[in-house]
């Protein structure tokens, strides 16, 4: 059994937005976010061998901030992930060789469109575990039935869990009052 992680970058900043859509930075919500979900992610002890990141500014950022955290010693960055396809992501996944966990880093609607491709459920199942959207900061754990990363497919990958920030706020918040 592999796992596939999928982390969609902070929140954007658009204060002083210029158009340049790649150099947009985290806003400081989205640091907390991530910094929230990766504290979470943390405490479930799962190891992260290799992480592929989009080369916009936010998602560098956002693996900073989760690397504080969660300490991940092979990262590469990957320019096509951003504003990619699902079937890219697909086939780069199917390139990889680390031995048991991949973490992407990237944006949407890419990671949408890699789960409608992999993701052998039924809607209902999805939207379960996903709530409505793919939130920023939102981590997803997909269980990846091979023995190689270049079998993976549809009939493969079980979707585990959903870290969703807006969620973990909510329940931070309960357990400090």
């Amino acid at each position: 059994m592999k796992y596939l992680y999928l982390l969609r970058h902070g929140k954007s900043l658009w204060k002083d937005y210029d158009g340049n859509d790649h150099e947009r930075d985290i806003s400081k919500k989205g640091i907390v976010k991530t910094k929230n979900v990766a504290e979470k992610f943390l405490l479930k002890n799962e190891i992260i061998e290799l992480c592929l990141y989009s080369s916009s500014r936010r998602t560098k950022k956002t693996l900073r901030i989760f690397n504080k955290i969660i300490q991940i010693n092979n990262k590469r960055e990957k320019k096509k992930l951003y504003h990619c396809s699902g079937t890219y992501i697909l086939n780069l996944i199917k390139k990889q060789n680390a031995k048991k966990s991949i973490l992407i880093i990237g944006h949407e609607p890419s990671f949408s469109e890699f789960l409608d491709i992999v993701i052998n459920s039924n809607i209902k199942i999805n939207f379960s575990v996903l709530g409505k959207k793919i939130y920023t900061s939102s981590l997803i754990k997909i269980a990846v039935d091979v023995n190689d990363w270049a079998k993976v497919n549809k009939r493969t990958c079980t979707l585990i869990y959903h870290i969703c920030p807006e969620q973990y706020q909510k329940i931070k918040q309960e357990n400090q009052s």
